[in-house]
This record gives structure tokens, C-alpha cells and sequence, in this order.
């Protein structure tokens, strides 16, 4: 058996949205207090509550689609939350809301800004995956006062030379 090199792409994609989420500053001040990664929705409600704003980084799966003469066409699927505790009155949620979506656009912005490197738009006559593809944000405002979050998906796609770039 011949040596064998990995390459760890959809890792790079990961390391590269979270520095990328931890390099977001605004008047040179950082945004988020903390940025997390994890695998799991158990570990990430626990990094929850503490830290305000606080981003969460989570990985769900790599998704592979084969495509003519041996390439890969590949998204790299993750789940990424934002987090604060802001205090507003009970009965109006303005203030909440506003600083979870501001979280939620700063967070858009800095990948858009600074977009992993081995990431990249594919297709084929069967499938096309863009750069980039934001999901629909969940926001949650009642998930313990005086917090917010907003859960957002995103897939960052990729392309292997071959069957064995992995």
C-alpha cells in the first residue's frame, strides 16, 4: 500500500470561518467575547448563557456528490450561532432583537470578507454549490431572559481533485 496524504479540507474550512468569526472587529474592538467549535448540540447549548456575544461554530456533516472525470464536488455543512444577554423590558423585545441580528450580519460579513481559501463554487449538469450559501436564521428570544440567539446554517463548498484528496 502506497503512502497516504490528507489533506483535512473540510477541517480548514471550519479552523478558517471560525478565526475569520474571532477576527471580527467593529471600531477595532472584538465582536464576539468567545468562538467555539464543536460537533455536537449538547456541547454547544453548553457553551451557551456564559459568555455575551458569544459565537458557536457547529460542524454537521461533509457532504460529497461525485462529478465528471473523478471530481469531487463538496460542501462542508455547519450551524453557527450567535448569542447575547441584553436587558430590555419584558413586554418589548426591540433592543433583543436588534443586537441578535446585528450579531447575525456581523457574523455573515466577516466569512464574506475573509472566505476560507479552499472554498469554491462547483457544479456540474446535475448539481451547483455556491461558495457560500447562508441558510434561513432561527432567531430565539425566549430562550432564557435576558438572552437571544440566532441559529443560522451555512455550507461552504469545495472541490477535491480526485478520490483520494481527502
Amino acid at each position: 500500500m502506497s503512502a497516504i496524504t490528507v489533506a483535512n479540507i473540510d477541517w480548514s474550512i471550519v479552523e478558517a470561518v471560525k478565526t475569520a468569526l474571532g477576527n471580527a472587529t467593529i471600531d477595532s474592538d472584538a465582536v464576539f467575547r468567545s468562538v467555539a467549535v464543536t460537533a455536537s448540540d449538547a456541547q454547544a447549548a453548553q457553551c451557551l448563557l456564559h459568555d455575551s456575544p458569544i459565537a458557536i461554530l457547529r460542524y454537521l456533516t461533509t457532504r460529497e456528490d461525485d462529478s465528471p472525470e473523478d471530481v469531487r464536488g463538496c460542501c462542508v455543512v455547519l450551524e453557527l450561532t450567535v448569542a447575547a444577554m441584553v436587558e430590555c423590558a419584558a413586554a418589548d423585545e426591540s433592543l433583543r432583537l436588534q443586537e441578535v441580528l446585528r450579531l447575525k450580519n456581523v457574523a455573515i460579513n466577516a466569512v464574506e470578507a475573509d472566505p476560507p481559501a479552499d472554498s469554491c463554487a462547483w457544479g456540474d449538469g446535475e448539481h451547483y454549490h455556491k461558495r457560500i450559501r447562508w441558510g434561513r436564521p432561527e432567531i430565539d428570544t425566549a430562550v432564557g431572559q435576558p438572552w437571544a440567539l440566532c441559529k443560522l446554517p451555512v455550507e461552504i463548498g469545495f472541490v477535491l481533485g480526485n478520490g483520494t484528496s481527502h
